[in-house]
């Protein structure tokens, strides 16, 4: 079976359809994964760059970026490195005012048992506000 790494530019095409012939392209693998004939993978940088370029580029407002990410998160056919982390991230992101890569950031912390050493002052906040009680 083929593998492939999907980069920034094929997700974006098909998330948000901006040049439909390459939409189609990814489509077809998508068909190719269901089908056990190909796998698709996803690696967490490429998964951060969508979501930066989402908000960034293409100005998209949270709740789309939620929704689209979501896509890719919960569909069967990727294989999405730290998906657990990607998947908490975007739960975070969705409940605060948080920029994606932070919501990251602040996972990874949980993660490893490590304290979080930020000057972003939303971060504190958020990091104060969900610290279990001691």
């Amino acid at each position: 079976m083929i593998s492939y790494q999907l980069d920034t530019n094929a997700l974006l095409r098909f998330l948000t359809n901006d040049i439909p012939s390459q939409r189609s392209r990814v489509e077809d693998l998508i068909r190719k994964s269901r089908l056990h004939q190909v796998a698709l993978h996803i690696c967490e940088p490429i998964f951060i760059e969508t979501a930066v370029t989402l908000k960034n580029y293409f100005k998209y407002p949270r709740d789309k970026i939620v929704s689209l990410l979501g896509l890719l998160i919960n569909s069967p056919e990727l294989i999405i490195e730290n998906h657990q982390l990607l998947v908490q991230s975007l739960d975070l992101y969705a409940d605060h005012p948080l920029d994606f890569v932070d919501c990251i950031l602040y996972n990874r912390a949980q993660t490893h048992n490590h304290r979080l050493f930020t000057f972003d002052s939303q971060l504190q906040k958020i990091h104060s506000s969900l610290l279990p009680s001691p």
